[in-house]
C-alpha cells in the first residue's frame, strides 16, 4: 500500500512540476533531458549488486531489452504530449494519456490469464473514463481540428504501449538488483536521444544552455526515477491485479493534481470538473472492491 501511495505521490508532482516549469518560464525540452539523466543515474546508484547485474542485462534477457526499448517511447510520448497541447490543446492531451488505462485493461485481460475483468470492473473503467475526460476538460479549450487527430492518436497509443510494457516486463527480472536496473533503463535511452537532438542544436549554431533547465531537469529527474520505482513495486507487490493498480494510480493522480492546483495554483473548477472527480471517486471505490 506504501508503494502505491508514493506512486501517486510522484507521478502527480510530475504534473504539477510541468505547471511550474511553464510558470517559470523554463524550457521543456532541455528540462526534460536532464531529467532523464539524473533518474537514469538515480537508477544506477539503488543496484546493490551493479557490476553483476550490468553483466548480466548484456546479455540480453527479455527485461533488458525491454527496458531500453521503452526508452524510445518515454521521449517521443513526451514531445508529442508538448505539441499536441501547443496545437490542439491541454484538454485534448491530457484526456489522450489518460485514455490508455481502458486500452491497457484490455490488454491485461487478453495476455494475462489470471485477470478476471468482471462487470464491476468494466463499469468501474467506464467511471474512470468519464471522470478523466470531465476533469481535463478546461474554459479555454480549443477548436478541434479533424487534421490534427493523429497527434492525439500517437498519445493513446504510445501511451497503452508504455503503460501495459511497464507492467507486463516487470515480472521479468529475476532479483531486486534486476528490478532495480529494469526501473532505470528506459531514462537512459531518453537521455541518450536526447543529448543528441541537443548537440545537433548546438552544432547548427545560435543554442544555448541555460543552468536553470538543468537544474530543473535534476529536480524532475528525482521525481520521475520515483515515479516509475514506485509504480513497478505496486505492480509487484501482488495486492491487486495489474488491471486494477493502472486506474488506481491514474484516478489518484488525476485527484491529487486537481486538489494542488484549486490550493496552491488558486484554479476553479467548473461544474463539469466537479462532476468528473465525483465520477472518478466512484470508480476508485468500486475498484477497491472489485
Amino acid at each position: 500500500m506504501i508503494f502505491l501511495f508514493f506512486s501517486i505521490l510522484t507521478n502527480a508532482a510530475i504534473y504539477i512540476i510541468f505547471k511550474w516549469f511553464d510558470i517559470k518560464g523554463i524550457r521543456v525540452f532541455e528540462a526534460i533531458v536532464f531529467n532523464y539523466l539524473t533518474a537514469f543515474t538515480l537508477g544506477l546508484t539503488m543496484v546493490d549488486d551493479l557490476s553483476t547485474t550490468v553483466a548480466t542485462a548484456l546479455q540480453w534477457p527479455t527485461w533488458s531489452w525491454a527496458g531500453i526499448g521503452m526508452g524510445t517511447f518515454f521521449i517521443s510520448i513526451f514531445y508529442t504530449m508538448a505539441i499536441t497541447a501547443q496545437r490542439v490543446g491541454v484538454s485534448v492531451a491530457t484526456i489522450a494519456s489518460k485514455m490508455s488505462l481502458a486500452l491497457v485493461v484490455v490488454l491485461f485481460a487478453i495476455t494475462d490469464p489470471n485477470e478476471h475483468i468482471g462487470w464491476l470492473k468494466w463499469t468501474a473503467i467506464g467511471f474512470a473514463l468519464a471522470g478523466v475526460v470531465f476533469v481535463s476538460i478546461q474554459k479555454d479549450v480549443k477548436a478541434f481540428e479533424w487534421k490534427m487527430i493523429g497527434f492525439p492518436l500517437i498519445i493513446l497509443l504510445g501511451g497503452t504501449l508504455v503503460d501495459f510494457s511497464i507492467a507486463h516486463f516487470s515480472t521479468y527480472p529475476t532479483n531486486e538488483s534486476e528490478m532495480d536496473l529494469y526501473s532505470c533503463l528506459p531514462f537512459l535511452t531518453s537521455a541518450v536521444i536526447g543529448f543528441t537532438i541537443i548537440g545537433i542544436k548546438f552544432i547548427k549554431g545560435n543554442y544555448q544552455l541555460r543552468l536553470r533547465e538543468v537544474l530543473a531537469g535534476i529536480l524532475l529527474g528525482c521525481v520521475n526515477y520515483g515515479s516509475i520505482f514506485f509504480l513497478v513495486r505496486v505492480y509487484n507487490a501482488g495486492i491487486w491485479p495489474k488491471s486494477t493498480v493502472l486506474p488506481l494510480n491514474n484516478l489518484s493522480v488525476v485527484i491529487v493534481c486537481a486538489i494542488f492546483a484549486i490550493i496552491f495554483f488558486k484554479e476553479k473548477l467548473s461544474k463539469l470538473n466537479i462532476i468528473g472527480i465525483v465520477f472518478s471517486i466512484l470508480s476508485l471505490i468500486l475498484l477497491l472492491n472489485c
